[in-house]
């Protein structure tokens, strides 16, 4: 009797995720982030502050600390949340992170006033928040999408734009209700509740078999273990920084900004919600054609749009004007959301992916923490926004040329054993 020994270079067979799983993962996804830092906190942090203004006595520059403190705390700590989350798994990370975010965020309601014990308060719900943002959850899409990634990250962030659009209407009625100590803690419970829903909706899958491999050959980007190059994290790192300091700089701004141009409160209003509207259709319209075009390129086309918005409100005087440059700031907010993951899976691959994606997104993280203090510090000394609309479109445009700058994505070497094992096979 003939005895067939198994080809052992030969690919095994993966088994194919099943449509089901793949909109669970998608949709796990879009509830954790609907459910983490950036809504529960970030978001709903404009509404609690004229509360505790009045309870505390405090300056507005004061209470702003709290959202500059927690943001600086993301973004330490997001290099190391992605190291912890390559070597224990993704999913064990965000449920420690979820754990003692929700107890922090409860705490903020027990505050006596001391501002040493409330800034330290604001980093820790920073540094664990960080798993709870898109940091963590899209960490998780790459081990499943491939062809289809930047779809799936623009229909999971459509959680983060619902949640950040929901929880400061929630935390009004909150403190209307009851108090503002007390909201915290309902919103500390509910985003409690909604990452465990979340992580009963997701599962890892590590792309380690030679069957991964195998089908990497097959892809539009590479998934194997692609060397590391710091030159290419390293630009990742500034577009990120460069975009959201633009982006993001003028955002918190925008009200008074239309107010200063004699626009009453109602159009200001309507322009946040264009913002709005505009990073909807950025994350879905974005994710959309990077499966189709590179990546660069749609990442650039967007912030180039965002340039223009910019420019734009340099002499917007009539509402539809303001409109439309909200709307294309929004656009380039979205785009960044969903480009970031996308760039570091295509130049990078998925060895230490995480440690690799929490660099890129701590300079996110920064950008979001140096622009909006800069702008609000120019604003408050010359009492005017000009300064800040020039130069925002100058760093959208730095950021657009270095996206391009990436070239070409990156492949499996010529020499690896992955590849003669396929030159063996065709």
């Amino acid at each position: 009797m003939t005895t067939i020994t198994p080809n052992p270079y030969a690919p095994e067979v993966a088994e194919k995720p099943s449509k089901k799983r793949l909109a669970a993962i998608v949709t796990g996804a879009a509830v954790g982030m609907a459910f983490g830092y950036a809504p529960m906190f970030n978001a709903t942090a404009g509404i609690f502050a004229p509360s505790i203004l009045q309870e505390f006595h405090w300056t507005h520059e004061q209470a702003a600390v709290s959202y500059a403190a927690s943001m600086g705390g993301l973004a330490v700590a997001s290099p190391l949340i992605g190291v912890l989350m390559d070597r224990f798994g993704v999913r064990r990370v965000i449920l420690v992170s979820a754990i003692v975010f929700s107890l922090a965020l409860a705490c903020m309601g027990i505050q006596s006033g001391e501002r040493g014990t409330w800034l330290a308060l604001s980093i820790i719900v920073g540094v664990f928040g960080a798993a709870t943002s898109v940091l963590g959850y899209l960490a998780i899409l790459p081990q499943w999408f491939d062809k289809r990634l930047g779809l799936a990250t623009g229909f999971a962030m459509i959680g983060l734009g619902a949640g950040a659009a929901a929880a400061p209407a929630a935390a009004h009625y909150l403190i209307s209700m009851l108090h503002w100590r007390h909201a915290y803690q309902v919103l500390a419970g509910v985003s409690f509740v909604g990452s465990m829903l979340a992580l009963s909706l997701l599962k890892e899958r590590r792309p380690s078999t030679l069957a991964d491999k195998h089908a990497a050959r097959h892809s539009s980007m590479p998934a194997g273990d692609l060397p590391f190059s710091p030159v290419k994290l390293g630009v990742i790192f500034v577009v990120a920084f460069l975009a959201s300091s633009a982006t993001l700089s003028l955002n918190p701004h925008l009200p008074a900004l239309l107010l200063d141009r004699g626009l009453s409160g109602a159009a200001a209003a309507k322009c946040a919600s264009a913002v709005g509207i505009g990073l909807l259709i950025g994350r879905l319209l974005s994710g959309f054609l990077m499966d189709r075009f590179h990546a660069p390129f749609v990442g650039a086309t967007f912030l180039l749009a965002g340039a223009c918005g910019t420019l734009l409100l340099l002499n917007a005087t009539s509402l539809q004007s303001a409109l439309l440059a909200s709307a294309l700031a929004g656009l380039a907010i979205g785009a960044e959301g969903d480009l970031l993951s996308y760039l570091v899976r295509a130049y990078l691959g998925m060895k230490k992916f995480g440690r690799n994606y929490g660099i890129a997104f701590a300079g996110y993280a920064l950008g979001a923490v140096f622009g909006p203090l800069a702008a609000g510090r120019y604003v408050d000394t010359y009492g005017n926004f000009e300064l800040p609309l020039q130069v925002a479109p100058a760093l959208l445009i730095a950021a657009s040329l270095l996206l391009i700058s990436l070239g070409r994505y990156r492949s499996l070497n010529a020499t690896s054993p992955e590849r003669r094992i396929a030159r063996a096979e065709t």
